[in-house]
């Protein structure tokens, strides 16, 4: 009976063991990963990389934008009246010249109309004159001689003065006063007949024809000034930095294969929410330039002092790029963006000396051994 119960506490002895190596087996392993994950990436395997010691200098920011001309003077042309189009050269195109009428509204009915209301304030005037002569004898040159001024046909004069109470108590109740202002008012009602323009320009558009009804309150044209323009043309704001108005600029067109002249006139306050972009204008002249033309620009933003200028596509999230330490291992050192041009970037941070690849690293980390080749 002894025998039976000894192998079976050496059976389970043995399990026991056999679970007991298992187990070790498994922590050792688990340990062994934790230990691997906490160790930094160090590759054992080299490759040869370009490389160039930093040399920071003094670096032009010169800032590119493009966009499309607009005229700096544009005027939105509206009739503030009804009548006829006379004008038979109204047409898209057509140049006028400062003063020169652009639009003229047929104006008969009004001018007619006028001629009888000044007539008739004229024997107002004249029938107020006997009395003016004998209670106010110090105004009654003045008045006469406003009388006599008063043409039908013409605007009125001006009204003599009335710094004496009751004589302007007394014109003011024979309706004088009154009736002179309502003709002052169809006065500059009849000059909105004639639409004169305000500088020499062309018009770029003519939405009626000569012969046809306008209407009060209706678009007629647009009236555009040649030869000054502006470009409306977005930056970021780490490029706005070393914006001021009055920059130079450098504007080409590839249509016209020639270079212009042009300053920063205006920048906007407001970052477009969208874009996350400010839009700036750049005014340029030149008599070949046209409305709607596309041109480049090259803003001269200053300089920045001790920065470098490195490949785009070697910044890590644009906040670091690799360095290369003493012992040929890959290191990710932060440095500040200043400014980008075209596949370029103007940085900061970096020390003279410093060992940068010389351009992007394929599969680069922290801690890739590589062997340097000095350029």
């Amino acid at each position: 009976m002894s025998e039976p119960l000894f192998n079976k506490n050496l059976g389970k002895s043995l399990i026991l063991g056999v679970a007991v190596v298992l187990v070790g087996i498994f922590v050792s392993k688990q340990l062994g990963k934790s230990e691997e994950a906490n160790e930094p990436k160090i590759s054992f395997r080299s490759k040869v990389v370009a490389a160039s010691p930093a040399v920071l200098s003094s670096i032009p920011l010169n800032i590119t934008v493009s966009g499309r001309l607009q005229a700096t003077n544009r005027l939105e042309l509206y009739s503030e009246v009804t009548g006829v189009l006379l004008t038979s050269n109204f047409r898209e195109g057509q140049q006028f010249a400062a003063g020169q009428i652009i639009a003229s509204i047929d104006d008969a009915e009004l001018r007619t109309a006028l001629t009888a209301q000044r007539s008739n304030f004229m024997t107002i005037v004249n029938q107020a004159l006997a009395d003016i002569s004998l209670d106010y004898p110090a105004d009654a040159a003045a008045w006469k001689t406003f009388v006599q001024n008063i043409k039908p046909s013409q605007v009125l004069p001006s009204l003599p003065k009335l710094d004496n109470v009751q004589l302007k108590q007394f014109i003011s109740g024979r309706n004088i006063l009154t009736a002179y202002y309502n003709i002052q008012s169809q006065e500059i009602r009849l000059k909105k007949h004639k639409i004169a323009a305000p500088y020499s320009g062309v018009l770029s558009e003519a939405t009626i024809d000569p012969g046809t009804l306008v209407r009060a309150g209706q678009k007629i044209g647009t009236f555009v000034q040649l030869g000054t323009y502006e470009l409306e043309a977005p930056v970021s704001r780490n490029d706005l930095k070393h914006l001021q108005v009055g920059s130079t600029v450098k504007l080409k067109s590839t249509e016209l294969d020639k270079e212009f002249n042009g300053t920063v006139s205006r920048i906007n306050s407001i970052i477009n929410p969208t874009t996350q972009m400010v839009s700036i204008f750049l005014k340029v002249t030149g008599a070949e330039l046209r409305e709607g033309l596309y041109l480049k620009a090259t803003i001269n933003g200053g300089a920045e002092q001790n920065a470098l200028l490195v490949d785009r596509n070697m910044l890590e999230d644009g906040k670091a790029i690799y360095t290369i330490s003493a012992d040929s291992t890959l290191v990710l050192t932060p440095i500040e963006v200043i400014s980008f041009l075209d596949e370029k970037a103007i940085i900061k941070g970096i020390k003279n000396g410093m060992l940068i690849p010389n351009k992007a690293i394929s599969g680069a980390f922290e801690g890739l051994k590589i062997e340097p080749s000095v350029q």
